[in-house]
């Protein structure tokens, strides 16, 4: 059967791509005036990166050809005036140090900028090139960059971001706890969010498809312990009797998604309780021949899965809900 992750959001940012939102969303609503709050229910691209983009609402429905759809008040020249933009930047560097001073220390982040400072970094980027050089000019500190993180690292801290919630993370959720990797690591690596979002879900629909829903099970010997695996670990590579045992990516995130990230015992998940954590369980345990696909998996919580051990149970078997999708 076949198994499809999509987006709900645009994987090109282009000006073009946005117009063409703006229209598709302007046409299916049908309303007058379409107000940003229903536009956000249905397009791919969220108002707030519109009004980054054109300047204002007004401008970007006036891009798409709808600009009889604006139903807000005049845009005055004093709110299209941007702070910063006639200063010398002799001034914007001044700015620095003093945000720099007011917070007691010599170096800064954008957040730093943007909360403190009375131009947005974005000032600092157009005049300077980027705000690490204008923070080099000021002579504050620059931050050693954070370290390259390799595509397999991002995916799996998605991975496991997307299992605490249960659904795609935002932008605002990577830069928080579960997450070890910070939105501007995927921005680095990938161009934008998004990208980084189409990335993922094309690297686990390639594992969905690439790889089979089972591995052959050794046989197993006396001595063999089932131990219960979490889903966030890709397991050794060195061919190991682990290796055939440990759920790979994409199946991993298959049988997530058709339990609908919770326990199927207790319906137990991570986005109502924090304390929750996931674990992919072998429904017949891999001791006793059980094999590692997608029909012998289930997602049960640490507590459901604690003692479990290589008992098998048939009692203690997965509803027929949660193994069909």
């Amino acid at each position: 059967m076949s198994f499809k992750f999509e987006l709900d959001r645009l994987t090109d940012y282009s000006t073009a791509d946005i117009v063409n939102e703006i229209r598709r969303v302007a046409d299916l609503l049908g309303v007058t005036p379409l107000k940003k709050r229903e536009f956000d229910k249905e397009s791919k691209v969220h108002s707030s990166t519109i009004i980054r983009r054109f300047g204002s609402w007004r401008a970007g429905l006036v891009a798409a050809g709808r600009g009889q759809l604006y139903g807000g008040g005049a845009v005055t020249e004093k709110m299209r005036t941007q702070k910063g933009r006639d200063l010398r930047d002799e001034d914007l560097l001044a700015e620095l140090r003093r945000v720099a001073q007011a917070l007691g220390r010599n170096d800064l982040t954008i957040d730093d900028i943007n909360s403190h400072s009375i131009v947005g970094q974005g000032i600092f980027r157009k005049r300077f090139g980027t705000t690490r050089i204008a923070m080099e000019r000021a002579g504050l500190t620059v931050r050693p960059q954070s370290r390259r993180y390799t595509d397999d690292e991002c995916f799996e801290n998605l991975y496991e971001v997307w299992r605490h919630y249960g659904r795609r993370p935002s932008f605002s959720e990577i830069n928080g706890p579960p997450s070890k990797v910070g939105g501007e690591a995927y921005i680095r690596r990938f161009g934008t969010w998004m990208k980084a979002l189409a990335a993922f879900v094309e690297r686990v629909n390639e594992r969905v498809n690439a790889e089979s829903d089972s591995t052959p099970n050794p046989i197993a010997t006396p001595s063999s312990r089932e131990v219960s695996h979490g889903a966030g670990s890709l397991g050794p590579t060195n061919g190991t009797r682990d290796e055939k045992r440990d759920v790979p990516l994409g199946l991993r995130f298959r049988v997530l998604s058709r339990d609908r990230f919770k326990c199927v015992l207790c319906g137990d998940h991570p986005a109502k309780n924090l304390d929750c954590d996931l674990h992919l369980d072998h429904v017949t345990p891999w001791s006793k021949g059980g094999r590692t696909e997608f029909k012998n998996l289930r997602t049960l919580c640490a507590q459901c899965n604690v003692g479990r051990g290589n008992r098998y149970d048939a009692d203690d078997q997965p509803s027929a809900e949660a193994t069909s999708l």
